[in-house]
């Protein structure tokens, strides 16, 4: 495995680091303006239940970040004197497309409005500064369209306007806000007369002795600490990500991640990893390995696999800080210019370079200077980049 992925980083670094940057012969796109808005989703996918009568895994739940950038020699940061609104295009609401708000004070103990998450936010609304960055968390996406209410479409479109405190229209993005329902749970819990779901709760029951058949809805990080869902360690009790791992680890055909995780048809991990020829199991390990890394002491959810490990110290995050915190150049977040976790730039799919190719006219991390110092500078930028003096061949990013 360790060679692949030294293979694989060669690859990979050819085509997403070492390639040169924009020119001042190539000219971005016209009328950015004074401001941009970089924006991303901060786990590249969120899976949750379609259907909650039985057990809940994860709830509605998804988190938009955002930076805003002034334009200019010397670009800035905002923190204040604007204000950002989201909303998500052709998806209005949610209450209906999946059945959450009619067991959510069974799950977690709290009755909210339809359309509402457990953080209070809705499917429209405000980004709020959380002392680095915009963030909205917790909105209640799901991934059903109000134009097409059967068809699960994971790669949502978020779409966050700038404005300033007095209501003047500055700027507006859209970036991918990823959530999937595909859990194929029921390819293999079957059992007559029974749903999925309320297979599992059985078997659970049978190992276990308990009647959780009799106690539904059921959250199962009630019982088995969740890191996603900040709930605690129960004495003798693994770990939810350890007891799902440790529990499938022999019993999923050849160690097949998408059997759980978005999916076959989600395909979530989609990006330049992903096209330089990496599976799930290059970074993360075997299904085995996961299990057992956490109980040796792996936290999951917040002990991740790191770039510096294999790109480098000239890529690596900052100290005892996950990819999805760490900021770089200029105080910028690394998932700002090189997007989510799984979908670094630039992916497979379209809509997660939307984003990048408004604003600088390619399919690519962002890493013309222009988009935000206006024009190129003369000394060196992130990860030690410098402006070049030439065109570069683009056709290596599609």
């Amino acid at each position: 495995m360790h060679i692949k992925r030294l293979l694989v980083f060669w690859v990979v670094s050819v085509v997403s680091f070492a390639g040169p940057p924009l020119t001042a012969q190539a000219s971005p796109p016209p009328n950015l303006g004074s401001h941009i808005v970089l924006g991303w989703n901060d786990l590249g996918m969120h899976c949750m239940n379609q259907n909650y009568e039985s057990l809940c895994i994860l709830p509605p739940y998804n988190n938009l970040w955002a930076q805003v950038v002034r334009r200019g020699r010397q670009p800035q940061i905002i923190q204040s004197g604007v204000a950002l609104n989201y909303l998500f295009v052709n998806n209005t609401y949610s209450t209906g497309k999946v059945n959450f708000w009619d067991y959510e004070d069974a799950l977690f103990g709290v009755e909210l409005p339809a359309n509402t998450g457990l953080t209070g936010k809705g499917m429209t609304g405000t980004l709020d500064w959380n002392g680095h960055a915009f963030e909205a968390t917790g909105t209640p996406l799901t991934p059903f369209e109000d134009d097409a209410l059967q068809m699960e479409r994971p790669y949502q479109l978020a779409e966050v306007t700038l404005r300033s405190d007095q209501g003047l229209f500055l700027t507006q993005t859209q970036f991918v806000a990823p959530v999937s329902v595909e859990m194929h749970c029921d390819s293999c819990h079957q059992e007559d007369n029974m749903t999925a779901d309320e297979a599992i709760l059985e078997e659970h029951d049978e190992v276990d002795g308990k009647s959780l058949l009799d106690m539904q809805p059921v959250l199962c990080a009630s019982c088995h600490e969740s890191n996603a869902l900040g709930t605690p360690k129960q004495p003798g009790i693994p770990s939810l990500s350890r007891a799902l791992h440790g529990k499938h680890r022999d019993r999923v055909p050849n160690d097949d991640c998408y059997a759980c995780h978005p999916g076959e048809q989600t395909q979530c991990l989609r990006d330049v990893m992903f096209k330089a020829g990496m599976v799930c199991q290059d970074c993360h390990g075997s299904m085995g390995q996961v299990a057992d890394s956490i109980g040796q002491g792996r936290r999951p959810w917040l002990d991740e696999p790191r770039c510096g490990d294999c790109h480098g110290e000239l890529y690596e995050e900052n100290p005892a800080t996950l990819y999805r915190q760490s900021t770089g150049h200029g105080g910028m977040y690394c998932a700002a210019c090189h997007n989510s976790p799984h979908a670094i730039l630039p992916t497979v799919m379209e809509k997660d370079n939307i984003q990048a190719v408004r604003l600088q006219g390619v399919a690519a991390e962002i890493r013309d200077c222009r988009v935000c110092h206006v024009v190129n500078p003369s000394g060196a930028g992130p990860h030690g980049l410098r402006a070049a003096t030439f065109v570069p061949d683009w056709d290596v990013y599609r």
